[in-house]
């Protein structure tokens, strides 16, 4: 049995856990980038949670497993389990990699869990067999998960993808190879370490791995794709010139039948065009037919701010308005890249006098910026050509009613917000928030129609095609009215691009009008399209949101975790004891994640960079959880967690306390660089991590203790797993409303 093995060689087993749950944690984010890729959003958080479901059923299935009539050999069980983990990882990759695409989303979460499933098991059975190491062991497993957190960011950044996933893998085998040292299994230390060896070998010659990662099949056959999207329209699709995968994205350059033009591509999906130009502005005058032009073509234009700069379409623009000064801010470093790398094609757009580029979120830049601009500038900021519902539970900082205080106080006094949307929904919220603000900003609603124009993207063929389907609108707002000469100067490049109007002053949308009179209160007129238009705030920036209920995926997961609930009760928690202690872990897996991801929403506005955001909260709480777990084998520790249940309303204070704290400490420490940022988070963050890391250990240590059976370890282990990923979906429900 495990416990005849000699206690220093723990060891072995402690550093086994930290690197199955540093290349599980990794293997996710790796998950998450290629499913960012194939699928929208939401499907993606989806995905990740069944994926994060797995480690609770892991845990499930090793209960089941010892308590069946036959005798199990723990030791075989984990050493098998540990090298199928590492197999498990490259392989599931390389089956959606290169496998067509699949239509049925179900199937790429039940092929992404399985890595999960297995290094759960793993896990709980480890918990099981050293019970009384439970505090040492949980905070390797957390140390592990916090590393791995950041360190594959790190891999994906330097590496690219599929030598990241070769990486990982090999990160699994080496935990393979140390449970196998532990039990002395002589035959999977050497398959393991042969392994290994060749893994290693691929990663130092990459070039077999590159062929790989460039075969993406499943990429090319999806229809949530730029390029199967550009099949059916004039501007075909004739190859991929470029492509660089990190990870915060996958930046392809497309090159297209249109030669004028070479297509920046983000996750598949987000397009931005790189402009022929040589310099001279009369090679690119028909831009000037373009509806990106109608802000660069009236009032004045010489300090520019574009912010989401992407291919440098929208600076080329500018400089047709006659701008001096242009700052372009672009979130995403690969598409800066992307975009220097042909600039002979675009006339070194980002390299010009004229132009300043800024590697930076927008929203970011705006809070930290003390310049005034003539014309604030938004295009299509988060674009996708196929679907863009896909972002309703995409949090989005840069259309809330925060930031539209934030451009309007950047804006010279005659300076334009213009933003270009991509329908008639986020026009109309667009409009909506644009009103509320102007009039908080002490502008009398009688005059509100005069401050704002809205012009129909649509060409006026595509008008005729489709019905007067407004795409592509154009929203301009002026801090003071806009003059009769603006007015005329907009009438006639509207008349020479022939588009059509919606509103301008003297020729107002009849609701705007309405409101303006009196007729109706804003309420009135933003509830009578019968969908959620209304301003979203920086405590709910679900902009693409635009239903009044939780939207279809959350529910979906959410009866799924039930059912799976439903039948995991009724089949193993027949005794009390089992039921009640139960309690305790459903309880700790879903407060974790109540707590976990309204600060990671919070912390997204903070660093201005999601990934950035989820990486460092991550980082933070599970290595500071980590450091409360081992505290928590302490003999004093110990004692007065076994003795009194205070200790966890001594954790429920020290959070509540953070979580007061957070906003405070978030407007005194916002001007900051990132890596100050990353400090005061984590120290933030630290004294209530370790207030979290100490329950989970406790309720462990308490289990055997209370049913004088550890074989219900593992079983708690996946209660835990089930309602982490309920308290997930109940925390992002809550933020949206």
């Amino acid at each position: 049995m495990v416990q005849t093995i000699k206690k220093e060689r723990n060891i072995l087993i402690y550093f086994a856990v930290f690197l199955i749950t540093l290349s599980l944690f990794s293997y996710e984010v790796l998950l998450t980038r290629l499913f960012s890729v194939l699928l929208s959003f939401n499907l993606v958080f989806m995905v990740v949670s069944f994926s994060i479901l797995g480690g609770g059923l892991g845990g499930i299935y090793t209960y089941r497993k010892i308590q069946q009539k036959e005798p199990v050999d723990i030791q075989k069980m984990i050493v098998r389990y540990s090298l199928l983990l590492s197999l498990s990882i490259i392989g599931t990759i390389l089956l959606i990699y290169k496998l067509p695409y699949i239509k049925i989303y179900s199937l790429y979460a039940f092929v992404g869990i399985i890595p999960f499933m297995i290094g759960g098991s793993i896990i709980s059975i480890i918990f099981k067999e050293f019970t009384d190491k439970s505090s040492k062991l949980y905070f390797m497993d957390l140390i592990g998960a916090g590393l791995g957190s950041v360190v594959i960011i790190k891999i994906m950044n330097l590496y690219g993808f599929m030598n990241s996933v070769a990486i990982v893998t090999m990160i699994a085998l080496l935990a393979s190879i140390l449970v196998s040292v532990y039990f002395k299994k002589t035959k999977t230390i050497i398959t393991g370490s042969i392994i290994f060896i060749i893994l290693l070998g691929f990663v130092i010659e990459a070039c077999t791995l590159l062929e790989i990662e460039q075969g993406f099949t499943s990429y090319y056959s999806s229809p949530n794709t730029l390029i199967d999207y550009l099949k059916d329209t004039d501007e075909k699709p004739t190859g991929i010139s470029y492509s660089k995968w990190n990870a915060v994205s996958r930046t392809d350059v497309i090159e297209t039948t249109n030669e004028k033009e070479k297509i920046v591509v983000t996750d598949g999906g987000g397009s931005a065009p790189i402009v022929k130009f040589d310099g001279d502005l009369n090679s690119v005058r028909y831009l000037k037919k373009t509806v990106g032009y109608i802000p660069f073509a009236i009032g004045e234009n010489d300090d520019t701010l574009i912010i989401g700069s992407g291919g440098g379409k929208d600076v080329v623009l500018a400089l047709l308005g006659n701008s001096k000064n242009i700052t372009a801010v672009e979130i995403n470093s690969s598409t800066i890249e992307a975009v220097n790398e042909f600039k002979s094609f675009s006339g070194d757009i980002y390299g010009r006098p004229e132009v300043t580029v800024y590697n930076q979120d927008g929203r970011n830049f705006i809070e930290n910026t003390e310049e005034k601009y003539d014309n604030i500038f938004l295009s299509m900021v988060m674009t996708n050509a196929i679907e863009n519902t896909m972002y309703s539970l995409s949090e989005n900082y840069l259309f809330t009613e925060e930031a539209f205080k934030e451009y309007f106080s950047k804006l010279k006094d005659n300076g334009k917000l213009s933003f270009m949307a991509h329908s008639a929904l986020d026009m109309t919220r667009i409009i909506n928030t644009g009103i509320k603000v102007l009039i908080e900003n002490g502008v009398d609603r009688e005059k509100i129609t005069d401050y704002f124009i809205v012009v129909n993207g649509a060409s006026e063929e595509h008008r005729k095609k489709h019905k007067d389907m407004i795409s592509m609108p154009m929203v301009i707002f002026k801090k003071i009215p806009f003059t009769d000469k603006e007015i005329i100067s907009l009438l006639d490049v509207i008349n020479y691009q022939k588009r059509q109007i919606i509103h301008y002053p003297g020729g107002e949308y009849e609701l705007f009008k309405r409101f303006a009179n009196g007729e109706m209160s804003y309420d009135e007129m933003i509830g009578i399209y019968g969908l959620n238009i209304r301003p979203i705030k920086d405590s709910s920036p679900f902009f693409y949101n635009y239903s009044y209920l939780v939207p279809k995926e959350i529910i979906f997961i959410g009866i799924w975790m039930l059912g799976i609930w439903i039948v995991v009760k009724r089949r193993y928690f027949k005794e009390e004891s089992i039921s009640r202690i139960s309690k305790y872990f459903i309880a700790i897996g879903m407060a974790y994640m109540l707590i976990e991801i309204p600060i990671v929403q919070k912390a997204s506005l903070y660093f201005g960079n999601p990934t950035i955001a989820f990486s460092s909260i991550l980082f933070s709480i599970l290595i500071s959880s980590g450091i409360g777990s081992l505290m928590s084998g302490h003999k004093k520790v110990k004692k007065y967690t076994q003795e009194s249940p205070m200790y966890l309303l001594v954790t429920a204070v020290g959070v509540v306390s953070v979580l007061l704290a957070i906003d405070r400490v978030i407007l005194l420490t916002n001007g900051f660089d990132t890596v100050l940022k990353l400090i005061t988070m984590f120290l933030m963050l630290l004294p209530m991590g370790i207030l979290m890391g100490i329950p989970f250990p406790a309720g462990m240590s308490k289990i055997k203790e209370i049913t004088e059976n550890k074989d219900v370890i593992p079983l708690m282990w996946g209660v835990n797993g089930i309602f982490s990923v309920i308290g997930s979906i109940l925390a992002v429900s809550i933020s949206m409303y």
